[in-house]
């Protein structure tokens, strides 16, 4: 599938590959999986392997991967995939992949992570302690910078990998994952892009997540489990994204 309407023209910000050419589609991210008219299986399979401790999560990376994928292969306007249990190894492989990229995430913002939160709760506590109208103001400012910091530096390490995880969605060969030379090439493309659409993605999840709240908490984990379709879907238009814009196809 190419990204060409009835009449077989390119469909508008499309070029002839199905790469994308003006920016990211975030509707579009949001509607992908109600093409399949069995979106519903998709999201619950998603939502049953999120919930299943270790091997589960990672299977669900994997599915992530297989979205990126889906739109590598056939291009903005693509089909979503459907949840196979039969590539349930499939998605496991794809999964390792991501989850090595997390964890290499992981090890480098909790200390990063826990040096912010600690000097802004230390600056807030001092200020509190002194129990005037002042101080109160400033602590507040204080935790709200603190606040402000902290998911500016999960954003910027987040988007810092992301051309990990699109390489890691795409290439089958777990030491090509960290080509740096791909990651500072895809973020001089699109690394704009990539932050708003973090941003975005975060605003996404925020409501998915008080939406399955309001569903007496039923409805938080399928909310969730869709929030991550969005997100592969996000990464898979960056990755098309940058292709509009002269970058190096994987595979």
């Amino acid at each position: 599938m190419t990204g060409s309407d009835d009449r077989g023209a390119p469909r508008a910000g499309l070029d002839d590959r199905g790469a994308l050419r003006a920016g990211l589609d975030y509707r579009r991210a949001l509607r992908f999986l109600f093409d399949d008219e069995q979106w519903w299986v998709t999201v619950l399979f998603v939502t049953l392997a999120m919930l299943v401790p270790l091997v589960g999560p990672i299977v669900a990376l994997g599915f992530q991967g297989a979205v990126v994928q889906s739109l590598a292969r056939g291009g903005a306007a693509a089909r979503p995939p459907r949840f196979e249990i039969e590539r349930l190894a499939e998605y496991l492989l794809c999964g390792l992949r991501l989850f090595v990229v997390s964890l290499l995430l992981t090890v480098v913002l909790v200390p990063i992570a826990l040096v912010v939160l600690f000097t802004g709760n230390l600056g807030a506590l001092v200020l509190f302690s002194r129990e005037t109208a002042v101080t109160s103001v400033l602590g507040c400012i204080a935790v709200g910078a603190m606040a402000a910091l902290f998911v500016a530096v999960m954003v910027l390490a987040l988007a810092a990998i992301t051309p990990l995880l699109v390489r890691a969605s795409l290439d089958p060969d777990l030491a090509g994952i960290f080509d740096l030379a791909f990651a500072r090439d895809f973020l001089a493309r699109v690394g704009r892009e990539t932050v708003l659409s973090l941003l975005v993605h975060l605003a996404i999840n925020l409501a998915l997540f008080f939406g399955g709240v309001l569903a007496c908490f039923v409805g938080v984990f399928p909310a969730l489990a869709f929030g991550t379709l969005v997100q592969a879907h996000l990464m898979g238009q960056l990755y098309l994204l940058y292709l509009g814009r002269g970058g190096r196809r994987i595979g």
